[in-house]
């Protein structure tokens, strides 16, 4: 009882007390993560109190007069320890971690000291890829290639997208277009560009990963295709009437050999039954 009293009394004394600056702390997804306080030089701690304070107010862990205790019910329990030196550690952090925690610290002479970290988490970005998509319209300059080119991460928050030629050319207004915050690129690609590279990179604060592409490729994959539609049309446009018409002979040939036939063995019938001798 008397350490709820003391819990009480120290929170409601922690309202009163003058916090230092925020400190940002970045953890990853499904790693742990250390939420450290700066311990003022003299200053002999006797009391600790860690709270998370978002969305809502929960105990995580404390630190009585030698003794540490994390078996609350918050949404760290069986994630959290306390360690010696007053460091709280989270395991396997989640994203739904993100928020602001709170120590209180509480000295031999009955000081305050309070300290707010707030814990950002992120996913690494993984699994990055390019689609690749083409325009050569009647607007288009005679070997000229328009493409579009969507970069994007599975896997990952917070993603930015950049791109970059690789050879070091600089991205013209006049051929380069940005869309969706940078994630898709359009360009105009001409006969020099054959062997143009460009790159994307996605970012966020934990990780960094990207992608090179040849988009001159789709071009000519592009103009294959549609050559190869073409001339599959017209091998079918001669094909399939002249098949008909095979068939049709065949069919037709078949019928008049089946009526010859027919009428051949109705003729030896009649000549059969006038041949017969007739009994009396």
């Amino acid at each position: 009882m008397a350490a709820w009293l003391l819990l009480t009394l120290l929170l409601y004394q922690a309202l009163l007390a003058a916090a230092h600056g925020s400190v940002q702390v970045t953890g990853i997804v499904g790693k742990p993560v250390l939420l450290h306080v700066n311990v003022p030089p003299g200053f002999q701690v006797r009391d600790a109190i860690w709270r998370y304070l978002s969305p809502k107010e929960e105990l995580v862990a404390t630190f009585f007069r030698g003794s540490s205790e994390t078996l609350y019910q918050s949404r760290f329990h069986g994630r959290s320890r306390l360690h010696k030196n007053l460091t709280l550690e989270i395991g396997q952090v989640e994203l739904g971690d993100n928020g602001t925690f709170s120590a209180l610290l509480v000295n031999t002479r009955g000081h305050i000291e309070t300290r707010t970290l707030h814990l950002a988490v992120y996913e690494v970005v993984s699994q990055l890829a390019v689609q690749v998509f083409t325009s050569t319209g009647q607007n288009s300059s005679a070997g000229a290639c328009e493409v579009f080119l969507t970069c994007g991460a599975s896997k990952g928050t917070n993603v930015t997208y950049s791109w970059r030629r690789a050879e070091g050319a600089h991205l013209h207004a006049g051929t380069h277009s940005f869309f969706e915050a940078g994630q898709v690129l359009r360009v105009q690609l001409g006969p020099g560009d054959r062997t143009a590279c460009y790159t994307c990179t996605a970012v966020n604060a934990v990780s960094q990963v990207s992608v090179t592409i040849v988009p001159w490729k789709h071009c000519h994959k592009e103009e294959g295709v549609a050559a190869s539609k073409y001339d599959y049309r017209d091998i079918l446009l001669i094909a399939l009437p002249l098949a008909v018409l095979a068939i049709s002979m065949v069919t037709m040939g078949i019928l008049h050999s089946w009526k010859r036939s027919g009428k051949h063995r109705i003729a030896s019938l009649a000549d059969a039954c006038e041949a017969e001798p007739v009994p009396v």
